[in-house]
């Protein structure tokens, strides 16, 4: 069937504007090309979950398959067709949305909890996001700027954020919620979405792009963050999403994807890549000359003087040759790499041609090939002082330089194709290896693998790299797959615990100084705490439902305190049966015993039962109350106008006032308002683990807003350590930890000595 995603033009009329046609155009490419990934998703529904059926573990897991693909079946017209109309809803022009911004606008101390089910979408949508952002940082973050370039331009265009990954995914997900499926099969449905929809965007991305270039929407886009920059220690803005109480990388993404060092998106340095090749052209042609402390004496050499008559030179051949001798050396060796020293290097290079040549040397290279390898040993000095890259990582990318020279020699393209499978093994070896300290660790060890075999495959054919590369693809699909788990279910116990300790406070603070029979609480801290914990999970701390359970709470236990006067005393009489029922229903609700909550309703209705028979007043109290008729005796009434909470006096109720959780809430956010921007989930750092054991490199898995902890993890989402956010930030402004870029490695190295040679000339 087809999966065609009909009109996803807003219903909306608009002004007519001359960039009407543009937009059509852009929304008819997506139609073209999510109509196509969608069906053929479709289409390979059967052939994928048959497979994923024969290799199942159990039959558990290979009848799951099959469900699913009976389910597809059935339901694959009404999901592309939902998918549709969910994503319509993103495409609404710029206008209509920031006017319901307006309308409705966000808290930003809101807590949105969830439960275990969907908790998991949650994961699931988090997880295809950022994994399409490693593959199509660039093409996105071109896309976002230039719609919002267009965006000045006309009020019909949407958000600049609309086709982002996570609202295709959420689009998905919400096109499933109409169809009964249970959370097993619809992670399954996820997972190939992932695959077959969500990991293919990049060719959209490039074609909505070269539209809008087409139309002259920002042809060339600096590449540099043309936003102020913060200092290194203002404070960092709320987030603009919170998550269980919690701030995590899916939470705070939208806030740091723009721009931001240490977001999805890399940080690129301020040349295009053809303005890159020009300037490595230029220098390395002698065309352009630099000069000064750290620049190799080649580059003074201008192109006049590089075609001297009488001097004569290595052939190609020749330094191809002795630059694969030195490449096997390097093989063979298991020494430490050392910092990169140009001048030793070349005269190595010398020594081995002089040695295939009688054993002297009485030719020189020429000046090209000079500079091509005083260029790319300039680059690698630069990784080896990029801090951003631990120790044991970056000796095993200097073992590649011999084979990136050959590279830069053999193909001409190099510095301008950000594809160039070399540059990819530059870039993807930091990135598996970000949390790598020890050489012993089994992910090193196979690095270190693909490493060497480079060094003893790749002779001048680049398919050695292209194998290298996929690779690397794979070795960080499996890496995250482990790391997603584990994070996964870290995240998943930071927000329990959490989660209990927000409802332990609760009960202490309401029950303090307050007694209550012994029998009621079983129902008080097992049946009634577990209702206050699943509704923080599933609602949030803001809502209703939360809001509820603490009244309840309150009521339940200043209604068991003995009475001090006849009208109190009537009160609970009147109306206790209604507050059992209600306490009752509540519980009913959750998916607890329902024996155990019948026994502890019972011992409940019994201890109101106690407390009204331990009481007695005299006949002249009791008179005199019914004569006064005292506001506070209060008759039975089931009026649907009123409810329990505006019949049962709050026995010594404390007033309206700031509770010691507000309080402490307040202090932990002045304490995360403190935080340098760069300090948010996802991030990784060097943290500092005390003074007589090494920094850690980890990464920042969770904020927990209401207490200011730090949650980090490891390479493999285990949690290592927690931290005060205030203890943190002092760590920062003493250099104790320290943030690690997230950067491509090569790129930032090459702006590096592209900086340093412009500087100069």
């Amino acid at each position: 069937m087809s999966a065609k995603i009909h009109s996803l033009d807003s219903n909306h009329r608009l002004q007519n504007d001359k960039y009407k046609p543009l937009i059509d155009d852009i929304k008819s490419c997506l139609n073209e090309q999510l109509s196509a990934l969608l069906t053929h998703m479709f289409t390979s529904a059967d052939d994928v979950l048959f497979q994923l059926a024969e290799n199942a573990d159990s039959n558990e897991d290979q009848n799951a398959y099959f469900d699913t693909m009976r389910l597809l079946r059935l339901e694959k017209k009404n999901i592309a067709q939902t998918f549709a109309v969910e994503l319509r809803e993103y495409l609404k022009p710029i206008s209509l949305t920031e006017n319901a911004d307006k309308t409705d606008p966000f808290d930003v101390d809101e807590l949105t909890l969830v439960d275990q089910e969907e908790m998991e979408e949650m994961v699931a949508i988090s997880t295809m996001h950022s994994k399409a952002m490693n593959l199509f940082g660039d093409s996105i973050g071109h896309l976002e700027a230039r719609l919002e370039f267009l965006a000045m331009k006309t009020s019909r265009i949407f958000a600049k954020d609309a086709l982002v990954p996570k609202h295709i995914c959420e689009a998905f997900q919400k096109a499933l919620k109409p169809v009964e499926i249970n959370t097993n099969n619809k992670l399954i449905l996820f997972k190939m979405f992932d695959q077959q929809v969500s990991s293919q965007l990049g060719d959209l991305y490039k074609a909505i792009n070269k539209i809008l270039i087409a139309e002259d929407i920002l042809p060339q886009i600096k590449l540099s963050n043309s936003s102020p920059k913060r200092t290194q220690h203002e404070p960092t803005p709320a987030p603009s999403l919170q998550e269980n109480g919690l701030i995590t990388e899916e939470a705070s993404e939208q806030q740091y994807t723009s721009g931001h060092a240490g977001g999805h998106q890399t940080t690129h340095h301020s040349q295009s890549q053809p303005a890159i090749h020009q300037v490595v052209s230029q220098f390395i042609s002698g065309d352009m000359t630099a000069t000064g402390p750290g620049i190799p004496a080649s580059f003074a050499t201008p192109a006049s003087a590089m075609t001297s008559g009488g001097t004569k030179f290595y052939n190609r051949r020749d330094v191809m040759q002795a630059l694969s001798n030195m490449q096997n050396n390097v093989r063979q060796s298991q020494a430490e790499e050392a910092q990169v020293n140009a001048a030793d290097f070349k005269r190595s290079l010398m020594a081995d041609m002089g040695t295939r040549q009688g054993g002297t040397i009485n030719k020189q290279v020429n000046q090209v090939d000079e500079k091509t390898i005083d260029f790319i040993e300039m680059l690698f000095e630069a990784i080896a002082e990029d801090g951003s890259i631990s120790e044991i990582v970056t000796n095993l990318l200097l073992r590649l330089q011999i084979p990136i020279i050959k590279v830069a020699m053999l193909e001409q393209d190099f510095f301008i194709d950000g594809d160039h499978p070399a540059r990819k093994v530059l870039n993807l070896i930091p990135q598996v290896g970000k949390g790598l300290a020890e050489k012993t660790e089994k992910l090193f060890i196979k690095l270190e693998t693909i490493v060497n075999t480079l060094l003893e495959e790749f002779d001048v054919d680049i398919v050695s790299f292209q194998l290298a590369v996929n690779e690397l693809n794979k070795l960080i699909e499996k890496e995250q797959e482990k790391t997603q788990d584990n994070e996964k279910k870290t995240q998943r116990q930071i927000l329990q615990e959490h989660a209990r300790q927000v409802v332990l406070a609760e009960l202490q603070y309401h029950a303090m100084n307050k007694e209550l029979p012994k029998t009621v609480h079983p129902l008080i801290l097992k049946h009634w705490s577990t209702l206050m914990f699943h509704r923080y999970i599933r609602h949030g701390k803001d809502s209703a439902e939360w809001n509820d359970s603490i009244n309840l709470l309150k009521l339940m236990i200043n209604s068991l305190q003995p009475a001090k006067c006849y009208s109190d005393w009537m009160a609970i009489k009147n109306n206790y049966v209604e507050l059992v029922d209600t306490i009752k229903n509540e519980l009913y609700e959750t998916r607890q015993n329902k024996e155990d909550i019948d026994s502890s309703i019972e011992t409940l209705h019994q201890a109101f039962e106690d407390l009204i028979q331990r009481v007695s007043f005299s006949d002249e109290i009791i008179a005199e109350a019914e004569n006064n008729n005292k506001a506070e005796i209060i008759e039975l009434d089931s009026s649907e106008d009123e409810n329990i909470f505006d019949k049962l006096p709050e026995v010594e109720a404390e007033p309206e006032a700031v509770t010691p959780m507000d309080i402490e809430a307040e202090i932990a956010r002045d304490k995360i308002a403190q935080l340098p921007q760069n300090v948010r989930p996802g991030a990784w750092f060097e943290i500092y683990n005390g003074d007589d054991r090494a920094v850690r490199r980890l990464k920042l898995s969770v904020i927990i807003m209401e207490e200011a902890k730090l949650i980090f993890v490891d390479r493999l989402g285990v949690k290592v350590i927690e931290k005060d956010a205030a203890a943190f930030t002092e760590e920062l402004e003493n250099n104790k930890s320290n943030f690690i870029a997230d950067h491509s490695a090569f790129d930032h190295a090459l702006s590096r000595v592209i900086t340093s040679l412009t500087a100069t000339a």
